[in-house]
């Protein structure tokens, strides 16, 4: 059932106020970390998830956070973490693993994705996915 667009509008703009309230940030930090309406409506770009399943099935267990040239710290702060595949795609909120982990629209961040005598391949946001 999709929600009408006044009812996402408000949706987004609670989300954001709830943020900031949360956050204790400097105002300079604030304005540099506040949520922006594009990038909570990115969850719904997040392309990733079917390609991890389908390589999931194709034998692949271990994701590998790279931030590549990212600048953003939350992506920064992730580099190289791993998690079982499985893991990674358990427990969403929203259809997109790699938005929940740091933000969407940043093409520098994926994962890397192995498995027992597969080749490695890099996964992003976006559902590009390049071998290694």
């Amino acid at each position: 059932m999709m929600k009408k667009k006044n009812n996402y509008n408000q949706w987004l703009n609670t989300t954001i106020k709830e943020k900031t309230k949360q956050d204790n940030f400097s105002q300079r930090e604030k304005q540099r970390e506040t949520i922006n309406k594009e990038a909570i409506g990115n969850t719904r770009q997040d392309m990733s998830r079917p390609l991890l399943e389908k390589l999931q099935t194709d034998g692949y267990e271990l994701c590998i956070w790279n931030s590549g040239q990212s600048e953003h710290s939350i992506c920064l702060k992730l580099h190289d973490q791993q998690w079982n595949l499985a893991d990674f795609l358990s427990g969403l909120s929203h259809d997109a693993p790699i938005f929940e982990k740091s933000h969407p629209g940043d093409i520098s961040c994926g994962v890397i994705v192995r498995g027992p005598d597969l080749p490695d391949v890099f996964v992003d946001s976006f559902g590009n996915l390049s071998e290694l």
